[in-house]
C-alpha cells in the first residue's frame, strides 16, 4: 500500500510538473518510477504515461514513445484494453502514416467510452492523418475541466489547428486566444505564433504586431524564430512595408536553410514581397522555389502568381506556359482571374482574336475588371474608341478604389477621353487625377498623366471643368 501511494504521488507530481512546462521533470519521475525494483505489473501503468508524455512531441516521440507503449502491455497485458493505450497506438500509428479510415476505425470507440485523456489522444491520431473536423469533433465533446492542468491549454491548441486546417480563422484565432491565456509561459510563445498567424489571415494585422511584439523571442527554438520572421514579413507586407517584409522574410529563409528545410509559406511571401516593389524577376525565381515545394493544395495559385510576375517581366512565353496549366484546373477557385490573365498574355503577343476569345470567357465567368481592361485594350488598339471607353469605364466599375485595376482602368481612359478630342476635357481630367494620386512618379505613366493633367486644364481655362 506504500508503494501504490508513492506510485500516484509520482505520476500527480509528473502531472504538475507538465502543467508548468518542466518536461525534463516529468520524465525524471516517470522513468524513475520504472526503474525502481516495482514488479512488472506495477510498471505498467508508468510505461503508458511515460509513452503519453512522448506523444506530446509528435513526430520525435514516436521513436522511444512506442517502445514505451510495447513495455507498458508486456509489463500488463490487461492494458491492451485501456482506452489510453488504445488512443496511443492510433495515435502512434497515425505519425507513422496509418490510413484515415483505420484511425478514424481505431480510436472511435475509445471517442465514444468518454475517457478526457484518451479522448484528447484519438483527437490527436485524428489530427495527424488530416482528420481535422473529426478531431475538432471530438476535442469539442471533451470538458475542459475534465482534463489534466497539461492537457487544458493542449485542448485549445489542437483545436485551433483544427480550426485553422479548415480554414476557420476566426474560430482558429479564439481557439489559439484561450492556449495563450491558459499556457505555461515556457509554452506561450509558441501558442502566440499560431494567434498571430490566425490574425494574420483574419486581416487583424495591427493586433497580430501586437501579440508577436509580445513574444521573448530567447524563449523560441530556430523552427519557432522562423516562423516569428515570417508572420511579421507577412504583417509587414500587409501594412506596404515591403522592404521591411523582403527583409523579415529573408531572415526567416536563412533560419529554414539553417534547419535544411525550405519553406513554401516564406519562398511565397518572399515572391510577393519582390513583387510588391517591382523586382518582377527576382519575384519569379521566389515563386519558382515556392513551386518546387508547394502543398497540391496550393500549386495552382503559386503557378498563377508566377505567371503574373513573369508577364510583368515580358516573359510572355513561360507565363503562357503557367496559365495553361492552371486555367485547365476546373476545381482552381481563381479560374476565371487566370483566364484573364492569359487573354491579358494574348493580348501583349498580338494575338487579339484569340485574347478577346478568353477575355470573354472570363467576364462570363465573374473576372469582370481584368476582362473589361483586355477588351478595353483590343478595342483602343483598333481605334473603335466609344466602346474601348465603355469597357474601362465598367472595369473603374468593377473594380475597388486604388487597386491595380482600378488604377490601370483610369489610366487607359484618359488616354482615351484625350483622343477623342478637346471636348471630352473634363472626363480627361478626371481620370488623369484619379490615376495619378495611385500612380509612382517613377512609373512609365506619371509624365503621360501629368501631361495629360495640364493639358485638359489649358482646354478648361485653369478649371476643372468647362465653364458656360
Amino acid at each position: 500500500m506504500m508503494f501504490r501511494r508513492s506510485r500516484n504521488v509520482d505520476l500527480e507530481t509528473a502531472h504538475e510538473a507538465l502543467a508548468q512546462g518542466q518536461y525534463d521533470v516529468a520524465f525524471a519521475m516517470l522513468e524513475n518510477a520504472v526503474r525502481r525494483g516495482a514488479s512488472r505489473g506495477q510498471q505498467g501503468p508508468y510505461w503508458l504515461h511515460l509513452a503519453a508524455l512522448y506523444a506530446l512531441y509528435g513526430d520525435d516521440g514516436i521513436d522511444n514513445g512506442q517502445p514505451a507503449l510495447r513495455n507498458a502491455v508486456t509489463a500488463e497485458p490487461n492494458l491492451v484494453s485501456h482506452p489510453l493505450y488504445r488512443a496511443l497506438y492510433w495515435e502512434f500509428a497515425a505519425l507513422r502514416g496509418a490510413s484515415v479510415g483505420d484511425v478514424k476505425r481505431g480510436v472511435r470507440d475509445v471517442v465514444a467510452e468518454g475517457d478526457p485523456v484518451a479522448s484528447y489522444h484519438a483527437a490527436s491520431a485524428l489530427f495527424a492523418v488530416g482528420a481535422s473536423r473529426s478531431s475538432g469533433k471530438a476535442l469539442t465533446a471533451v470538458e475542459e475541466d475534465a482534463l489534466p492542468a497539461y492537457l487544458r491549454w493542449r485542448r485549445w491548441s489542437l483545436l485551433g489547428q483544427c480550426h485553422e486546417a479548415m480554414g476557420e480563422w476566426e474560430q482558429a484565432a479564439e481557439a489559439f486566444e484561450r492556449a495563450v491565456d491558459t499556457a505555461p509561459q515556457p509554452e506561450s510563445g509558441a501558442e502566440r505564433l499560431s494567434l498571430a498567424g490566425a490574425l494574420i489571415e483574419l486581416q487583424r494585422t495591427d493586433q497580430a504586431l501586437d501579440v508577436l511584439s509580445q513574444i521573448d523571442d530567447p524563449s523560441l527554438n530556430d523552427d519557432e524564430r522562423a516562423v516569428q520572421r515570417y508572420l511579421l514579413g507577412r504583417a509587414h507586407l500587409e501594412l506596404d512595408n515591403p522592404n521591411l517584409a523582403l527583409e523579415l522574410l529573408r531572415e526567416a529563409a536563412a533560419l529554414d536553410e539553417g534547419a535544411g528545410e525550405p519553406s513554401y509559406s516564406v519562398a511565397f511571401a518572399t515572391g510577393q514581397a519582390l513583387a510588391a516593389l517591382g523586382r518582377q524577376d527576382e519575384a519569379a525565381e521566389a515563386f519558382r522555389v515556392a513551386l518546387e515545394v508547394a502543398p497540391a493544395e496550393h500549386r495552382a495559385f503559386t503557378q498563377h502568381e508566377a505567371a503574373f510576375a513573369l508577364t510583368e517581366s515580358d516573359r510572355l512565353n513561360e507565363a503562357e506556359d503557367l496559365l495553361a496549366e492552371v486555367v485547365s484546373d476546373p476545381s482552381y477557385s481563381h479560374r476565371a482571374e487566370a483566364l484573364a490573365d492569359l487573354a491579358d498574355v494574348r493580348f501583349r503577343r498580338g494575338e487579339f482574336e484569340s485574347a478577346q476569345t478568353l477575355a470573354e470567357q472570363a467576364l462570363e465567368l465573374g473576372a469582370t475588371a481584368p476582362a473589361c481592361i483586355t477588351l478595353g485594350n483590343i478595342a483602343y488598339e483598333y481605334y473603335r474608341l466609344e466602346e474601348a471607353a465603355s469597357w474601362f469605364e465598367q472595369a473603374v466599375s468593377a473594380s475597388t478604389g486604388g487597386d491595380p485595376f482600378w488604377v490601370s482602368a483610369h489610366q487607359m481612359l484618359a488616354d482615351v477621353y484625350a483622343q477623342m478630342g478637346q471636348e471630352h476635357a473634363e472626363q480627361v481630367l478626371v481620370h488623369a487625377r484619379a490615376a495619378l494620386e495611385h500612380t509612382d512618379p517613377a512609373s512609365e505613366w506619371y509624365l503621360p498623366l501629368s501631361r495629360h493633367v495640364d493639358d485638359a486644364k489649358a482646354r478648361l481655362g485653369g478649371f476643372d471643368r468647362l465653364l458656360n
